[in-house]
């Protein structure tokens, strides 16, 4: 338990601002990270407190989600620094190609494990598109996320795939453990009557 204790606590100090930051600025990314952030916030207190008792289920929790989290916003960083020159707020102009890219990740390791056949090279071509909307600073059009799910869909040849993911999971082991991840506070304007 002390080693993804250490190292949640280590990566928390270091990235903790960032995930704010995409939360204060409505990023899609933030959404994406927010399931598996919360659960390993949530149980790395709880262990701390005595809350829960570690077993291997929740090493094998703390250790992909830390593995998770630790790859994408590794990536995120990654594009700020090399894509936009450290410029957060252009990043956040694209966070919708950053987001299909990391899904786009997802995907790929789905379909290699389901062993389902699809069309490697428009893959590869559709991440070189996004990426190069992102180089040239293409502007992003309103119905980026339909052709998105377009091209992804033939090139998996419009298969029915029942996608289940590392967010996908997290936001199960959340509801389990009672977060409620989404739930906005209610800004009342005004007086009370």
């Amino acid at each position: 338990m002390e080693d993804w204790l250490k190292e949640f606590n280590t990566w928390d100090k270091e990235n903790h601002d960032f995930i704010e930051e995409l939360h204060e600025h409505h990023s899609i990314l933030y959404d994406r990270l927010l399931p598996v952030y919360a659960v390993l916030d949530t149980l790395a207190k709880q262990s701390i407190t005595g809350d829960i008792e570690v077993n291997d289920d929740i090493d094998k929790i703390m250790v992909v989600g830390l593995e998770f989290l630790h790859d994408q916003v590794n990536t995120c960083k990654l594009y700020i620094d090399t894509v936009f020159q450290g410029d957060f707020h252009e990043f956040l102009t694209y966070d919708q190609v950053v987001n299909a890219m990391l899904f786009i990740d997802d995907l790929k390791y789905e379909l290699a494990e389901k062993e389902i056949e699809y069309d490697r090279n428009a893959l590869e071509q559709f991440e070189d598109e996004l990426e190069d909307l992102m180089n040239k600073k293409k502007p992003i059009e309103s119905e980026l996320n339909l052709y998105i799910d377009d091209k992804l869909s033939k090139v998996i040849n419009h298969q029915e795939i029942d996608l289940y993911g590392i967010v996908d999971i997290f936001s199960d082991i959340a509801d389990t453990l009672g977060l409620d991840l989404y739930t906005e506070d209610e800004i009342i304007i005004g007086r009370d009557i």
